[in-house]
């Protein structure tokens, strides 16, 4: 999926989440809110099981979608990502307690959409890594797409910074 027939419909899914209460005492990293199709959560013991509305995610937990199917989790309660069909992305760091809060996604195949609320820069430091380097949000909303190896961010409000590998130098 190219990253303009991506971004529209993710907009419009993340555009109506609420903010959720995520301070449980095990560490969480979002809750799903949207799983279509085919979704996986991969733990980091390697056990695979499926993933569905109402699920907490782990940090450190792989989640897969297959063919035509989707997910959408809200990782914070000013952060939410959408994880189209085909992609494999990895919930990284997500640290709360830090001043700005730091998420780190990486996204190993496939593409996501990443929405911060509007007026979040500041409050979080947003990355989602790529195979190509780090793109990270300064508040806004945009797509990151792994295709070939190769990662790519469209933006479709505000502005994203992106830091190349060192290999790619």
């Amino acid at each position: 999926m190219k990253p303009s027939e991506f971004l529209f419909p993710a907009f419009l899914a993340l555009a109506v989440l609420v903010p959720l209460d995520l301070s449980l005492a095990e560490p969480v990293s979002g809750t799903v809110t949207v799983a279509v199709g085919d979704v996986k959560g991969i733990g980091e013991d390697g056990a695979e099981t499926p993933v569905e509305k109402g699920d907490k995610v782990a940090v450190g937990t792989t989640i897969k979608t297959g063919d035509d199917s989707r997910a959408v989790v809200v990782i914070t309660p000013r952060s939410a990502i959408r994880i189209a069909a085909n992609s494999e992305v990895v919930i990284e760091m997500v640290d709360e307690e830090a001043s700005p809060k730091q998420v780190m996604i990486d996204l190993k195949d496939g593409s996501l959409g990443a929405l911060l609320k509007p007026n979040a820069e500041g409050e979080i430091d947003f990355k989602v890594r790529t195979p190509s380097g780090v793109a990270a949000a300064r508040g806004t909303f945009y797509s990151v797409v792994v295709e070939d190896g190769k990662g790519y961010a469209q933006v479709k409000e505000g502005r994203v910074e992106i830091v190349p590998n060192e290999e790619e130098n």
